[in-house]
């Protein structure tokens, strides 16, 4: 009888879930239908010409000394923007996670500290949480456009952007961290009466320095990519080259760019594995190095930031004033940001599903076996061949940032949500297939060996074997990837591909204050909401499974002890 029973829940268990997948796919659906995406305009016949004319620049790319010395001074650019802006985000993020971590206390302590002085910690405690929240919920263009404002054309705006929105992601996970730690050595310290400063140097530092300089680094990465993107709203580095061969149709110059952003982000991936595997003084010898030449190369205008002329361009609180009409539009264009950023989760969650599996080592080419019979006949060539084409997809379409893919999508398809969500979708495909694959990679090989040793094909060993181990986690990064997507949906806004960003973009541009504000606040609630939400449900989900984020690029040593930390959702690689 118990087994019955047993039979009776499985199955249960099973049509449950696959309502749920099937409930899930019907929304996207319904969601795409709201956006008023147009898929035809796919195939429309003036979209297929611009498409064909972009392609056909990359036939014919801009070869001439002059444009590709242009392209890699551009390119020194970037690099040293991210540096630099890497450098400011954890300074940044160190200052205010000192503020925002609370410390363990003593379980009996001998004396509480007065009451003004736990009201003021507490209340310093929660404005860095407030200033950290701020500066990861708005995304690095947003900030891009609003520092070309105050400074100008060039670099120094891409510096300041990525330091405040990166900084802030670096801060929020540096507290975490901290508060993380083995409460004895901090207590101890705290019995003998050691200050603040005393126990972040000799109780906590030496227990997250490692980890809190490896996300430094990971950030560092990152950071560089985005330093190739910002250039579309005047920030220096290759986004600006990009931008103006896009505005003047001169799609040879935009081939020879778009390769060079492919080049430089595959030759960043190639030095950050060496650098990974070699000691760690090599990269922080590197990292002053460049952040020297950086600091004299940009040159950023860092004065200006407190001029009155910049400070004029702030929203103030007074120009906050309650418009319903406009709150109406806001609410609408947040609508349709979360609603572009669903459906595009869920196309590259289903392509990534599909292309992961086939770039899996022990699925694709290997085995669970310790001694696994040797492929026969074509299979012996079809395998490593589907292997590295998934690879490649993987690696073409995550190294292509999604403002770049955006700018490609509005001229095939023009503006509006249908380039945003192909834009964002493609980016994904890449950066959800690495994730898939690392979590596949994860997953124990006792059941899928039983099944490759009984016979299993490749098929039945990931869906009986494989699937049931990590579909949890799978969810789970698929959730963490739509928070990321949320946030990304308000950028590529900027060159037309439809959300909150369009909005933001002419508010910016025509100095409507009132309505920036209003956006700005808009935006912050939004992703404060959708951050909450996704960690109550990915906790959820995760409950029970002991399960570690692979972060993004990085090498799976590199996981970090916080299980989906919201902090790590802005990493774009």
């Amino acid at each position: 009888m118990p087994a019955v029973t047993s039979v009776s829940d499985a199955r249960r268990q099973a049509r449950w879930r696959f309502a749920g997948w099937l409930a899930i796919a019907l929304s996207g659906l319904l969601c795409l239908s709201l956006t008023g995406a147009d898929l035809r305009r796919l195939l429309d016949a003036d979209g297929l010409r611009n498409a064909g004319e972009i392609l056909s620049g990359f036939a014919h790319p801009d070869l001439s000394a002059d444009f590709l010395a242009r392209v890699l001074d551009l390119s020194v650019e970037s690099l040293l923007i991210g540096i630099l802006g890497t450098v400011l985000a954890a300074l940044l993020g160190t200052v205010l996670a000192f503020f925002a971590t609370r410390v363990p206390e003593l379980d009996d302590p001998p004396r509480g500290p007065p009451a003004w002085a736990r009201t003021g910690l507490a209340a310093t405690r929660s404005a860095a949480r407030v200033l950290l929240g701020v500066g990861r919920s708005v995304p690095e263009i947003v900030w891009a456009y609003l520092f070309v404002q105050l400074l100008g054309l060039g670099p120094g705006a891409a510096v300041l952007a990525i330091g405040l929105t990166v900084g802030g992601n670096i801060g929020k996970l540096f507290a975490e961290l901290a508060e993380a730690v083995d409460p004895r050595p901090v207590q101890a310290l705290r019995a003998a009466g050691a200050s603040r400063w005393a126990l972040f140097l000799h109780a906590v530092l030496p227990q997250v320095g490692r980890q809190w300089t490896g996300y430094a680094l990971f950030c560092l990465e990152c950071n560089i990519r985005i330093g190739t993107i910002l250039g579309v709203v005047g920030a220096g580095g290759l986004g600006s080259e990009i931008a103006l061969s896009l505005r003047y149709f001169q799609y040879d110059k935009l081939a020879t760019t778009l390769l060079a952003v492919l080049a430089f982000v595959v030759a960043l991936e190639l030095l950050s594995n060496r650098l990974r595997r070699a000691a760690i003084g090599w990269t922080l010898g590197l990292s002053a190095a460049g952040t020297l030449w950086a600091w004299v190369r940009l040159d950023v205008p860092w004065a200006d930031l407190f001029s009155g002329a910049g400070l004029a361009l702030m929203p103030r609180m007074d120009t906050l004033a309650i418009d319903l009409a406009f709150l109406k539009t806001a609410a609408g264009q947040i609508g349709d940001t979360l609603l572009m950023a669903w459906v595009a989760t869920l196309l590259s969650a289903a392509l990534a599903f599909v292309l992961a599996p086939l770039g899996a080592a022990r699925l694709s080419t290997g085995s669970y076996l310790p001694d696994p019979p040797r492929p026969r006949g074509i299979g012996r060539w079809l395998r490593p061949l589907a292997a590295a084409l998934s690879r490649v997809v993987q690696q073409l379409t995550r190294v292509m940032p999604e403002l770049t893919l955006a700018l490609v999508f509005v001229v095939w398809v023009g503006g509006g949500p249908l380039a945003g969500i192909l834009a964002i979708a493609v980016h994904n495909i890449g950066v959800m297939g690495r994730l898939f694959a690392d979590v596949l990679e994860e997953a124990e090989p006792g059941p899928p060996a039983a099944l490759q040793s009984l016979g299993a094909g490749t098929l039945a060993t990931f869906l009986f074997g494989v699937l049931p181990q990590v579909q949890a986690r799978l969810a789970a990064l698929t959730l963490y990837r739509f928070e990321v997507n949320v946030r990304a949906t308000a950028m590529v806004g900027f060159v037309g591909a439809g959300g909150i960003g369009d909005a933001l973009n002419t508010a910016i541009s025509l100095f409507h204050l009132h309505d920036l504000g209003v956006l700005l606040l808009t935006m912050l609630l939004l992703v404060a909401a959708v951050d909450a939400l996704g960690d109550r449900v990915r906790a959820r989900i995760l409950r029970g499974d002991g399960t570690r984020l692979p972060l993004p690029g990085c090498a799976p040593e590199a996981h970090l002890p916080v299980p989906l930390s919201s902090s790590t959702r802005s990493l774009t690689p």
